[in-house]
């Protein structure tokens, strides 16, 4: 009997084991189902903050600045505030005089007023004057003031540049031995506000204190459920990769322990070509394991595993790793009595080091990425992980050559010892 012929025996009887085929693919699909609709909420799939349209009341005092050349600051605030960025966060009304915005506050028709102070256009263009915009909120209310507020200090900052470019107009002239009168200032500062009213405080590069974003559209949600459940569905793989690997060399001591294994070694056939064919059997378990696990997953969350070149190198690493870490750990194992103890600490023990069971949950801290590297399960996830962000196989070779090179180690080691073992 050849090697592949005891491993394509064990192969069969693995995959008509009821037990074994739960475990191998029942199992990680219906535990990562139950976790991601038991705490998706929690990693961010819940539903959005939906924000209240805030009421607005406008009483604009200023006036067009006639040596500016009909430059109207206030005017620009409320088009501003009007704008169709803005028009499902804020509803805007205009005002006669500041006593009815106030009084629109005060009886709760408005959730904040904004009183533009006259001489607002003169002081955005001459250097050496203030002016104050003055903002009457609800006392009861604090996140929609809070943004008014933010929203009206993003703009007035857009004048404060002007006042600059008087300051280092006049900076330069005076360097240069030339005088700078008033009128000279206030025409620099006067382009440089027809410049951003042109540009409608949009310039390009800029950093504002709200940073306003349309609504999600209706696959968005559907591709951020998709990113935690293939976290989720990946620590699952994984972990019950590394099982099915111990659980097929567990095998080999039941087998043991049940006269199977050493009638087999009367046969003319080597030790060495049986226990080849164990270990075979194992790997091949594996890999049909994960290929199914990998469609069935796709299938069912719509998941997208990465390009195919660099799934393939991840689930062969992984498929060596398990293996590898299967053999090792049943090595020292004596009876059946040992594996139940043995399979539970050990896996479970190597999986949350290897952070197979956080996958999906925010804020972990750094350290816990670095600690469960410690272990091949973490380094498994890790390719997954990259594989997931789009990934080539360049990108995964570094935890691929830690899969490999763990698994073949525990697998070295592992086999040498049954070896010694069955002597």
């Amino acid at each position: 009997m050849k090697a592949l012929d005891i491993a394509m025996r064990d192969l069969l009887h693995t995959l008509r084991t009821p037990f074994t085929l739960i475990m191998m693919f029942g199992a990680p699909l219906l535990i990562a189902g139950l976790l991601f609709f038991a705490f998706g909420s929690m990693t961010g799939g819940g539903e959005d903050l939906d924000l209240q349209t805030i009421q607005v009341t406008v009483a604009n005092l200023d006036r067009a600045e006639v040596q500016g050349g009909g430059f109207a600051a206030g005017e620009l605030l409320i088009e501003f505030l009007r704008s169709d960025d803005l028009s499902d966060l804020l509803a805007v009304e205009i005002v006669d005089d500041e006593a009815t915005a106030r009084a629109n506050v005060a009886g709760q028709r408005a959730h904040v007023a904004v009183i533009i102070p006259g001489g607002l256009s003169a002081v955005a263009t001459t250097p050496g004057q203030e002016a104050t915009v003055v903002l009457y909120p609800d006392p009861t209310l604090t996140i929609a003031p809070g943004i008014v507020q933010d929203l009206v200090s993003q703009f007035i900052d857009g004048f404060a540049g002007a006042k600059i470019t008087a300051e280092i107009t006049g900076q330069q002239f005076e360097a240069r031995g030339v005088p700078a009168g008033p009128a000279l200032l206030q025409g620099a500062a006067t382009q440089y506000a027809g410049w951003l009213e042109t540009t409608g405080h949009h310039q390009e590069g800029a950093d504002p204190l709200v940073d306003l974003r349309p609504p999600a559209t209706e696959g968005e949600p559907a591709e951020q459920d998709a990113g935690i459940i293939a976290g989720i569905m990946g620590g699952m793989i994984v972990f019950f990769t590394f099982f099915v690997g111990a659980m097929g060399a567990e095998s080999i001591v039941r087998e043991e322990e049940e006269g199977t294994l050493p009638r087999l070694f009367t046969t003319p056939t080597p030790r060495t070509s049986i226990l080849a064919g164990k270990f075979t059997a194992i790997l091949l378990a594996l890999v049909v394991q994960i290929a199914v696990l990998l469609v069935a997953s796709s299938l069912i969350f719509g998941i997208t595993w990465g390009r195919r070149p660099t799934v393939l190198l991840v689930s062969v690493a992984l498929t060596v790793a398990a293996a590898g870490f299967g053999i090792f750990v049943m090595s020292f194992v004596q009876s059946t009595r040992q594996t139940g103890p043995v399979l539970g600490s050990v896996l479970t023990l190597t999986g949350m080091l290897g952070g197979l069971f956080t996958q999906g949950i925010p804020n972990i801290p750094e350290l816990f990425n670095v600690v469960n590297l410690v272990v091949p399960q973490g380094w498994a996830m890790r390719a997954w992980d990259l594989s997931l962000a789009g990934a080539g196989p360049a990108g995964v070779l570094l935890p691929v050559a830690a899969l490999l090179g763990m698994g073949l180690l525990f697998f070295a080691v592992g086999a040498l010892l049954f070896r010694r073992r069955f002597a």
